[in-house]
């Protein structure tokens, strides 16, 4: 199949057209002028320098040097290659605790914004993996399904708060299967929930959530957790800005929250996961990438991709060489050199 690129560029031509037409007409009109003078035989005395042959020569020339780089501009192309790409994904779900041990503020700003920050860092780092998010505390929901819009998953993470939930609490159980229910049936592919936690809550809870862990496990879905916090602890912040307090026990005084690694590095662990800690930062991001690259993807599309093969350059070339040798022909000094070179 052939086509030019950029066709419009042809328009050209007819200027060109023209000029050879208007050409011609003075070329014929000053030939008959000089006639009415003198005979042909006599031209060479009376106009010192006139050679009709050299002239209509380097017209041909300019003519069509200009010709052949319009078409060069034109861009003529030739063929077609069909390609088809397949596009895979790996499936990530993105579990965010947002209860309120997340305000602790033992790592800054505090374990909910820099978690939230973390999550973005994640996001500008994936290419064509689809990511969706879950947002969960005594209960958990799906924000967004999973999606390779990236711009509106990080929206979406940006406003986390624990306000979003009522019933407070660190329900591993709950967001694990959610993402469960949210995943494709197809088993073959590897597939990946992200947990940001503390991992604070009972043991109770805890044993419910490895059982949820091992139901994961069963459908080839791997979890990464990332405990935020720290072993130390802080306390809960509650209140305004303005008056700002700590959540206290029933003697007054206040809670503090601590990071439990445990039941986050059990949860990895059961599922052929792993643990990381939010504190090595990029660190953990780059080991996540190369982590999700080794993994079997599942296919999501497939595209077909068109090429044409650009022959330009045959025009181009050519078209330059004839405007510099109409150019040099008219160089006093080219004069030795033209019946050789012509």
């Amino acid at each position: 199949m052939f086509r030019f690129e950029h066709p419009y560029y042809l328009y050209s031509l007819g200027a060109v057209l023209i000029f050879l037409l208007l050409q011609y007409w003075i070329k014929q009109h000053r030939i008959k002028t000089i006639k009415s003078i003198a005979e042909p035989s006599l031209w060479p005395s009376l106009i010192p320098g006139f050679d009709q042959k050299q002239l209509n020569l380097r017209s041909g020339l300019w003519l069509g040097g200009i010709t052949l780089l319009i078409v060069a501009l034109s861009n003529p192309q030739w063929g077609v290659r069909k390609e088809k790409v397949e596009i895979k994904s790996t499936d990530i779900y993105l579990a965010l605790d947002i209860s309120n041990s997340m305000l602790a503020q033992d790592i800054k700003p505090n374990r909910l914004e820099r978690a939230k920050l973390w999550a973005e860092s994640l996001i500008k780092n994936l290419a064509s993996d689809r990511i969706g998010t879950i947002l969960f505390a005594g209960n958990a929901f799906l924000q967004s399904p999973l999606t390779t819009d990236y711009g509106s998953v990080t929206m979406f993470i940006r406003s986390a708060h624990p306000e979003l939930i009522t019933t407070q609490g660190t329900n591993l159980e709950d967001a694990i299967l959610t993402g469960l229910e949210n995943y494709s049936e197809d088993q073959e592919a590897q597939r990946v929930m992200l947990i940001l936690s503390d991992g604070e809550d009972g043991e109770e809870s805890n044993a419910k959530a490895m059982a949820a862990a091992q139901k994961a496990r069963e459908k080839n879905i791997a979890l990464f957790t990332i405990g935020v916090g720290t072993a130390e602890g802080a306390p809960i912040p509650i209140g305004s800005n303005n008056m700002e307090d700590y959540k206290r026990d029933e003697t007054g005084k206040p809670i503090v929250t601590h990071l439990n690694q445990t039941i986050l590095q059990n949860l990895a662990q059961a599922t052929n996961g792993k643990y990381y800690s939010i504190q090595d930062g990029e660190t953990v991001i780059n080991t996540i990438k190369d982590e999700l690259a080794n993994m079997e993807k599942q296919r999501i599309a497939e595209r077909a991709y068109s090429e044409f093969e650009s022959y330009f350059p045959y025009f181009l070339i050519p078209g330059l060489l004839l405007l510099l040798l109409e150019f040099m022909i008219g160089i006093q000094w080219f004069k030795p050199y033209k019946k050789m070179t012509l």
